[in-house]
């Protein structure tokens, strides 16, 4: 496009307002693409001293001869506004990540200060429960040997006392009267059972108490013969006589005591340990069918049937394995 003269200039500015009626002043079609009524940078007027700003570049309208912007401009310009918003966002980042690490580190050193508390607390805890645990090992082994040291004392003694026993035996379910005389009560049992053995075989008769308060037995009688001997004397002669009198046992009304007729029973004298373990084995014996259940000097035998071999019940412990 060619470029008016500088009179031309100054005749378009002033027939501007005549240019509606006559033509002669209409003004060019805008060639350099910009909006029609804006001016462009070329037709920007000298009396208008503004400055126009972009990043990187200056422009004055007092330099006529400028050149407009090119995409290479453009470009630069855009790349020059991404490098400095990268350039910030790195700095941003890189201060929010360091205060974050920083505040990841202290919190990591707080545990792994934690964890070396735990760590010696670990380890001391380790150590008294290996001293605890070695403690209770000894006590355990000391608690089996004292255990196996009562039960052998406990063993002892019951044979003392079954011993101490050897000349007794015990009658059972005797009717109690007041005033009674035993030792009368008991020759007159000898009489009766046909007993080869005298008053003078006789020490002591007495009464003892019943284990069960609740039970409507009479207390059973104790008899304490000179002898072993003349124990079994006496308990083989009440064995007889029920054997030869099966009809008719033993009971009140043969040994001449009135009231209701109660069989009587004479039984060896047991220690109270013998005592429970005969009863546990008799209900055991009804438990597993068994057909006898006896007593030898103070030791106690289970038999299963007749021609079967007898079983010696020591203690509870071989009871339980009776089958």
């Amino acid at each position: 496009m060619k470029s008016s003269e500088p009179g031309k200039v100054g005749d378009r500015r002033g027939g501007g307002g005549g240019g509606g009626g006559g033509g002669g002043g209409a003004r060019a079609p805008d060639r350099g693409g910009g909006r029609r009524g804006w001016p462009t940078a070329r037709s920007i007027t000298p009396d208008c001293n503004v400055t126009h700003r972009r990043k990187g570049v200056t422009s004055s309208c007092n330099d006529q001869h400028s050149a407009p912007l090119t995409r290479s401009d453009v470009r630069d310009i855009i790349k020059n506004e991404i490098k400095d918003l990268l350039k910030h966002l790195d700095n941003t980042m890189a201060t929010f990540v360091n205060n974050e690490l920083k505040s990841i580190k202290e919190e990591i050193a707080h545990v792994n200060e934690s964890m070396t508390f735990m760590n010696n607390h670990y380890e001391q805890i380790k150590l008294e429960v290996a001293e605890k645990f070695s403690a209770v090992t000894e006590l355990q082994k000391k608690n089996m040997q004292l255990e196996t040291t009562v039960c052998d004392l406990s063993a002892r003694v019951n044979l003392l006392e079954q011993q101490a026993r050897m000349a007794n035996v015990e009658i059972q379910c005797l009717p109690e009267f007041k005033g009674e005389n035993l030792i009368s009560t008991v020759v007159n049992m000898v009489r009766v059972i046909s007993c080869p053995i005298t008053e003078g075989n006789v020490h002591q008769v007495t009464r003892v108490a019943k284990r069960d308060t609740s039970s409507k037995r009479p207390k059973s009688i104790v008899v304490q013969f000179s002898s072993p001997r003349v124990r079994d004397e006496f308990l083989a002669a009440s064995i007889k006589y029920n054997k030869t009198n099966p009809d008719d046992r033993l009971n009140t009304k043969v040994l001449g005591i009135a009231g209701n007729i109660e069989n009587v029973y004479v039984v060896e004298h047991l220690s109270p340990a013998n005592k429970q373990l005969h009863a546990a084995a008799r209900i055991k014996a009804k438990e597993k069918g068994y057909q006898y259940v006896w007593v030898r000097n103070g030791r106690i035998y289970m038999r299963k049937t007749d021609g079967m071999d007898y079983k010696y019940i020591k203690d509870n412990t071989t009871l339980n394995k009776i089958e």
